[in-house]
């Protein structure tokens, strides 16, 4: 396998005064240019990931998601990124992948500003001087945490905007960026969601419409705005649905109040969790201009209030077996899940959005989606269970035979030495011939017995390297499924009709098992 290094870059708006020194562009062109220079890089291949904007506070980010994914596989070998702060800022975390994760699985982590590289570390820890960077990051993040705080809650009490991107509706004024103006063509969608629902469509009636009519999203306008950040689209086709317009006729940012400070942290690594009380909340009229008046708000608001809901469709939650694991296998969007007297049931409700896509109508219970999927990774529990007796039974014949001639070999040595001895002892050579053979063979015997522990240990590297048996035959019996299991095998599901399901499993990039 080819030697493949990795450049991780981060950068996010805690940088403070570095962002500029410690933007991608910067940090890539540092990275090539150490790479280009380190003569065991030549001829490799060169792979990056990216977090744009994001903390380093957790390991929440997609990008270093992808490359401790790649690193656990075996998919690549080396590491480098700017500094350590770019990896992460937890001190416990990033401790832990430097002195446990990576060296077990066999990845060197170079840090250039840092002057740290693992492969000059070999059996021993990185040292004490990385051990605080690891600290000190850390407390600077939380200090600058608090500061950020403290700096926004001050800007918001004067009305000012500080997040980084206006809400749909609106855009940043080019000459201050904590100012808020119109964006005409949003706001035209905005005023008609409001005007047609007051009218009396209902909010799927009006996704339908919107669909019909060819309105951008709001993640739509944002990219035609240029915005870089990715929302993380759900499935194949960007559309209008019921819940982002729910989400938009039930916002009072709309009547021009400034409104934030709705959830808090509970801690420094954990995003938002807690819903913060109303009178909280930081909420200044007047901050921008409106794009509807309060009257017409708040009627909505009591028509959305004498609606009834529907209690067979529940949001997911994380608790729930297949949480963001289920979706359509024609549109790509997420299934929803409904809970009928039968049971519990999943279904694609696209149609009900945008017509003239062939989504399956059918629904599939969840009783039978779990022994589908309890089937398939049992499926995969003896396959590694068969690839590892068939690895044992080959690795242990080899084992067996290579040793047994190297110990023959070793034993033919001993013979030479004792007769060599004899000869220098009745005088036959001298003494000075006899120590000069025998370091000899010393030296023959010395690699015989280093190779043949090479080959005792070769099956447990072997087995170590392969993550498809070391995951699996860690589950040989599985009774019931689990929300663990369901995570630790199940990259997704995709469903076409309530006969034909595709289960995309993890660490098995090849198999794609079709039922």
């Amino acid at each position: 396998m080819k030697y493949i290094v990795m450049k991780y870059l981060r950068v996010s708006n805690e940088d403070g005064d570095n962002h500029e020194s410690d933007s991608i562009g910067n940090q890539r062109a540092l990275l090539d240019d150490f790479i280009s220079k380190l003569p065991e890089f030549e001829g490799c291949e060169v792979m990056e990931a990216i977090d744009d904007g994001r903390t380093g506070t957790n390991f929440e980010r997609p990008g270093i998601q992808k490359v401790l994914d790649l690193a656990e596989r075996g998919k690549i070998h080396c590491i480098v990124v700017k500094d350590l702060s770019r990896f992460g800022r937890n001190y416990l975390e990033v401790g832990n992948y430097l002195e446990q994760l990576f060296p077990a699985w066999n990845v060197r982590f170079i840090s250039i500003n840092d002057v740290y590289d693992s492969g000059n570390h070999k059996g021993a820890t990185s040292g004490i001087d990385i051990a605080f960077r690891n600290l000190i990051a850390e407390m600077y993040s939380q200090d600058l945490s608090e500061k950020i705080k403290s700096s926004r809650r001050t800007l918001s009490i004067s009305g000012k905007n500080c997040a980084p991107y206006a809400f749909f509706g609106y855009s940043k004024d080019p000459a201050n960026r904590h100012k808020l103006i119109i964006d005409e063509p949003a706001a035209e969608t905005v005023r008609l969601i409001f005007n047609l629902y007051e009218q009396g469509l209902s909010t799927r009636q009006l996704s339908k419409k919107l669909n019909a009519d060819g309105v951008p999203t709001a993640s739509s306008r944002q990219k035609e705005r240029g915005a870089k950040r990715d929302w993380g689209k759900n499935g194949k086709v960007n559309m209008w649905e019921s819940g982002a317009i729910k989400r938009i006729l039930k916002d009072e940012r709309y009547t021009g109040k400034h409104i934030c400070g709705k959830f808090k942290c509970i801690e420094l690594r954990k995003m938002p969790t807690r819903t913060a009380p109303k009178d909280e909340w930081i909420v200044v009229p007047d901050a921008f201009p409106a794009i509807i008046t309060d009257e017409q708000f708040f009627r909505v608001q009591e028509i959305m209030s004498g609606k009834t809901t529907s209690s067979s469709s529940k949001p997911l939650g994380e608790n729930l077996l297949f949480y963001r694991k289920i979706f359509c296998g024609t549109c790509g969007r997420a299934l929803t899940r409904s809970k009928l007297k039968s049971g519990v049931v999943y279904r694609c409700t696209t149609h009900k959005n945008i017509d003239g896509l062939d989504c399956t109508r059918d629904s599939i219970s969840e009783s039978d989606l779990v022994e589908t999927v309890l089937t398939v990774i049992r499926q995969q529990i003896q396959l590694a269970d068969n690839k590892k007796t068939q690895i044992n039974s080959v690795s242990s014949e080899n084992l067996h035979g290579e040793i047994k001639t190297l110990q023959k070999l070793i034993s033919k040595i001993e013979s030479e030495k004792l007769s060599l001895w004899e000869k220098q002892h009745i005088g036959t050579i001298s003494r000075e011939v006899y120590q000069g053979k025998n370091e000899k063979l010393n030296a023959q015997i010395l690699a015989y017995a280093g190779t043949i522990t090479e080959l005792e240990s070769k099956e447990t590297e072997s087995m170590q390297e392969n993550v498809f048996i070391e995951k699996y035959n860690k589950r040989l019996e599985i009774k019931e499924l689990s929300k663990e299991i369901v995570n630790a095998f199940i990259d997704s599901i995709h469903v076409f009709a309530s006969d034909r399901i595709e289960i995309i499993l993890n660490y098995v990039d090849e198999n794609r098992i079709v039922s």
